[in-house]
């Protein structure tokens, strides 16, 4: 409440401050602790995280298999490419190029 009166209007808490205040003061009156709320958030965060942990291993080297028929190879996509030389030097970065 006293920040509310401070003379200097930029240390005054703004609107979502003071409810955010008056909704802890409620939730803390009638017992609907947002801290639970918190506190499972956190919790699944750090079973996800040892998951993570754990797991690491089978990550990187699931990543590895890759398919005997799969192709990669380099390969001209589109023919009109092949002219795409002479505009890489170009200073124009803005110009656009009209055939």
């Amino acid at each position: 409440m006293k920040k509310c009166w401070d003379t200097d209007p930029n240390n005054r808490p703004d609107a979502i401050k003071v409810e955010d205040s008056i909704r802890f003061l409620y939730n803390s009156y009638f017992g609907h602790s947002l801290i639970n709320k918190d506190y499972e958030i956190e919790k699944q965060f750090k079973e996800a995280e040892t998951y993570r942990r754990n797991n690491l291993s089978f990550f990187k080297y699931s990543q590895l298999d890759t398919h005997p028929q799969a192709m990669y190879t380099s390969r001209l996509l589109n023919p009109f490419t092949k002219d795409l030389e002479k505009y890489d030097k170009s200073e124009c970065l803005a110009c656009e190029i009209i055939n």
